[in-house]
């Protein structure tokens, strides 16, 4: 409970009760005064220096400053503080006698309040209560050192409603629901009376110990020191609100000198800025301006812009208010600083007032322009997944490769002379293929390498070029061999067999060396050897553009047909009378050859066969003939005779 304001009167006796009472009252109102309008911590100085020791040793020395605890204690460091080896005596104690020093450790140094009684009145003055009888208190500081992990080991619980918490949970001493108050500043606590040891550690940073039999204080490291300046608790202010006074609130580094720029903005900020969570602008926009003195200024901001009509909204850059290519928006990495310490970048996208974007480049010269580097397509863990394109030399080429950027297959490369190559990167030809597999049309093929060559319908090379892959098993596939695959030049016709897809035979061969043409054959030894019938559709006569048919036949005795194709045979009555129909008229007047055959075809009469039998055309007519057969003394008699017929087509 709070202390009882002294009230005085004419005439009214005083205790030291009294008195004591305005000393507490003034120290609570003065400790709430603190934790209700700010947090605990350092409000100014307390900062660890490394000076010089003897013979060659190292101290560390706590620099005056002002802090206050969280029971609203002031602790007033009035002049340097020397920071005692004796603090860090539980770590020599796990130094063995006579053992090496150990290695150096990181250790937290803290700051707390302290207080101690004066000397006792004069003599005759003194009462008889024991531990009443002193004049003064004299309120300190004191200093620690080491690890202090647990909340218990750094501050002492605070008494709110007559609970004992941490401070951290003083709201929900009341309020299960209520949040957990991270800054421990707790303005409406019973504070601790006058004299009440309470512990609350104030961490000032951290130094280096290495320990032994005498441990020492070493020059700190640059972890070190970066734990230091994260580990110090610094004084805030606790407000619900900020009023600005002349109209300008300015938050400043009281370390620094003032900006000499005045400002018409609400807020000023003398420093570097971090927003921990969202930042929002309303209706406004994020103006980027060179300096104070920048006049008229360059509009470089980004802002959001609404279009409700069309139920649209857009983040917008802007980049100045001109169009030659002056201002530019440049993506970049750090890439060292400059002799003032200014940090000094290096372009990796540029994006120009023009509406050019260059990627590797800082001048681009089109709407897109990417650099040597090319683009990848592709974020696979797996780099054959991927695929980039650059512009490389070896020639000089629009290469498209498989695999990351920077290493992977090329592909297809377009060089600068209008040449494609594919599975090469130095094309000989408008267009090269390098693959055996090479072309595919539908299913014609075209395809191979220097060893064998071909031109093939439904089926074509493996890519090793060493066999045959049929695209269709169900159909029939056909090829042209073009090659130096005997050792001579080769034109060679195949075809797959009758009933079997996959099995091919020669049908027209060519040996380049030679000259011969073989069909049927692939050994042929004149200019043109046909392995099996010739057969002539269509035949000229010599001398003349006139087109030809040939019919021929074997006609046994009875009128059947023996050989031959293309025509009938009928009996138009009588014996020795035969009528040959031409399936397919001739165009014109034919002529006939006819010649008698003995009996049938296939005998042999031996000494019985006349050679005055005989067989002549009786008629002849573009659609038959009629043939008449005879015995020696030219009377008609049925016997076979065999027949040629030519005429125009």
């Amino acid at each position: 409970m709070s202390p009882s304001r002294p009230h005085f009167f004419e005439g009214q006796y005083l205790s030291a009760a009294d008195l004591a009472a305005v000393v507490e009252h003034a120290h609570e109102a003065r400790a709430r005064i603190l934790l209700g309008a700010h947090r605990w911590g350092i409000a100014l100085g307390m900062d660890l220096r490394e000076v010089p020791g003897p013979n060659g040793t190292l101290d560390v020395v706590l620099q005056p400053g002002y802090a206050w605890d969280g029971f609203g204690r002031p602790i007033v460091v009035a002049e340097p503080a020397k920071v005692s080896p004796s603090l860090f005596a539980a770590l020599d104690a796990a130094v063995p006698a006579g053992a090496p020093p150990g290695p150096p450790t990181d250790v937290d140094v803290w700051v707390r309040y302290d207080e101690v009684t004066g000397p006792g009145p004069r003599p005759g003055f003194a009462t008889c209560a024991p531990g009443e009888d002193h004049a003064r208190v004299t309120e300190r500081f004191a200093l620690e050192a080491g690890a202090r992990p647990e909340l218990a080991s750094r501050r002492d619980p605070v008494l709110v409603a007559g609970r004992s918490v941490d401070a951290a949970q003083a709201l929900r001493a009341l309020d299960p629901a209520a949040p957990e108050l991270v800054d421990a500043s707790i303005p409406h606590q019973e504070l601790p009376a006058l004299g009440e040891p309470a512990r609350w550690l104030v961490p000032v940073g951290t130094v280096r110990y290495q320990p032994g039999s005498p441990g020492t204080l070493v020059a700190a490291e640059d972890s070190t020191r970066s734990r230091s300046a994260r580990i110090r608790q610094y004084a805030g202010v606790v407000a619900g609100s900020v009023e600005a006074a002349g109209g300008q609130v300015r938050v400043h580094d009281r370390t620094r000198p003032y900006s000499p720029a005045s400002s018409e903005e609400l807020l000023s900020v003398e420093g570097d800025l971090r927003v921990d969570g969202d930042a929002r602008l309303y209706g406004g926009h994020l103006d980027l301006v060179a300096s104070h003195a920048e006049d008229p200024r360059l509009p470089i901001q980004v802002r959001r812009s609404d279009d409700p009509g069309a139920g649209r909204t857009a983040l917008t850059l802007v980049i100045g208010d001109g169009a030659a290519g002056a201002n530019r928006l440049v993506v970049a990495r750090r890439s060292g600083t400059d002799p003032a310490g200014r940090d000094q970048h290096e372009a990796r996208m540029v994006v120009t007032d023009q509406g050019r974007v260059g990627i590797g480049t800082e001048e681009p010269r089109a709407p897109l322009h990417v650099g040597a580097q090319g683009v990848q397509v592709g974020a696979s863990a797996t780099a054959t997944d991927n695929f980039h394109v650059e512009s490389v030399d070896g020639p000089r080429a629009l290469r498209f490769s498989g695999g990351d950027a920077g290493a992977g297959t090329p592909l297809m490369s377009l060089t600068a002379t209008g040449r494609l190559g594919l599975g090469t990167t130095d094309p000989s030809h408008p267009v090269h293929v390098a693959s055996p597999l090479g072309v595919r049309a539908g299913s014609l093929h075209l395809g191979g390498d220097a060893r064998w060559s071909s031109v093939s319908f439904n089926s074509h090379h493996n890519e090793a070029n060493t066999a045959w892959v049929f695209p269709d098993p169900t159909r029939p596939a056909a090829t042209i061999e073009m090659d130096a695959a005997g050792g001579f030049p080769r034109f060679e016709v195949f075809t797959t067999q009758p009933g079997n897809n996959q099995a091919w035979i020669s049908r027209i061969f060519l040996n380049g060396h030679t000259g011969n043409v073989g069909i049927g054959t692939t050994t042929p030894s004149a200019r043109l050897e046909v392995a099996g019938d010739l057969r002539f559709a269509g035949l000229a006569a010599v001398g003349s553009d006139l087109g030809l048919r040939l019919v021929w036949g074997a006609v046994g005795p009875s009128g059947g047909i023996q050989a031959g194709s293309g025509f009938t045979v009928s009996r138009p009555g009588g014996s020795g009378r035969y009528t040959v129909a031409f399936t397919n008229p001739f165009a014109g007047q034919p002529t006939m050859i006819v010649t008698r055959v003995h009996e049938t075809l296939a005998n042999n009469d031996g000494t019985a066969v006349t050679a005055s039998e005989t067989a002549v055309v009786d008629q002849l007519l573009v659609d038959r003939c009629v043939v008449a057969t005879a015995d020696k003394n030219g009377t008609r008699v049925d016997g076979g005779f065999t027949f040629l017929a030519i005429g125009p087509r």
